[in-house]
């Protein structure tokens, strides 16, 4: 039996891997999804690859605090960029 091509009902494929590592990201996976995929973890290295990349992503948006620059430096910036340009 080729386990990458098919799943079954303990072994996952990459894609199947791939969307309850997603679901995970949103608590929304069971537990037994999140066995299947903990197991497919063992063995693939495309998988750990996709999920590593999956938590590193929700780190840079979840916990990375934006500072945005309020509209009237926008604006004044804006104008100092048309000034040069008019040169």
């Amino acid at each position: 039996m080729n386990m990458e091509a098919k799943s079954t009902k303990l072994f996952i494929d990459c894609e199947e891997a791939k969307h309850i590592c997603d679901k995970s990201q949103y608590s929304e996976s069971s537990w037994w999804e999140r066995f299947r995929l903990n197991l497919r973890l063992i063995y693939c290295n495309i998988t750990r690859a996709y999920v590593k990349q999956n938590r590193q992503l929700t780190d840079l948006i979840t916990k990375k605090e934006v500072d945005c620059m309020d509209s009237e430096k926008k604006q004044d910036l804006k104008q100092a960029f048309e000034k040069e340009l008019n040169k």
